[in-house]
């Protein structure tokens, strides 16, 4: 039984060093979400547009629903529609905002900061317009992943605690996507 444990507990660990090695790898060289949101930061700005139309089209565990949009210098000036249960914000400086914010790593513990069995994982996928800039489309993914680095996680692994199957618990995980369904400029 203890051989068993013990192998269990090394699987586990070259496991996770498996895949942080195949998420350091996995880049291609390709540009950071970071780099490409400077990019695409600098492309919308040199176009001056301060009057817009949108329509944004958002899906969560609710469902989907859509606001459209008139922003006027970076505020919304009028609502013509508001399928969300939420105040209409979006604008484009907004949806900058939030992939800057989504960036910054999530060092969220669970069930607590002192038993830090399980960590918070976020992921954001972002596509931006290749004409104009803006982001055109926003993933945003979280959940809960072990702490294979925490002695919390191992001893509730050990004892067959609940707390071990990060991945299972009800609390905890979703997707959230935001997506730009029409962008026009106004006069």
């Amino acid at each position: 039984m203890r051989l068993r444990v013990l192998l269990f507990l090394l699987s586990g660990l070259l496991a996770g060093a498996l895949g942080a090695l195949l998420a350091v790898a996995g880049n291609g060289g390709r540009p950071s979400v970071r780099q490409e949101l400077a990019r695409a930061e600098q492309q919308w700005s040199a176009r001056l547009a301060p009057s817009y139309r949108i329509v944004i089209q958002q899906q969560t565990r609710a469902g989907v629903c859509e606001q459209d949009l008139e922003v006027r210098d970076e505020r919304v000036r009028t609502v013509y529609r508001n399928q969300c249960n939420q105040p209409p914000i979006w604008t484009v400086s907004r949806l900058f905002g939030w992939v800057e914010q989504l960036e910054r790593p999530a060092s969220v513990c669970y069930p607590s900061a002192g038993q830090c069995t399980c960590r918070v994982s976020a992921r954001a996928r972002v596509t931006f317009d290749p004409q104009l800039g803006y982001p055109r489309h926003i993933s945003y993914e979280w959940g809960l992943r072990p702490h294979w680095e925490n002695p919390h996680y191992w001893q509730a692994l050990l004892l067959d605690d609940d707390l071990a199957r990060c991945a299972n618990r009800a609390r905890g995980g979703g997707t959230v996507e935001v997506s730009v369904v029409s962008l026009t400029f106004l006069p």
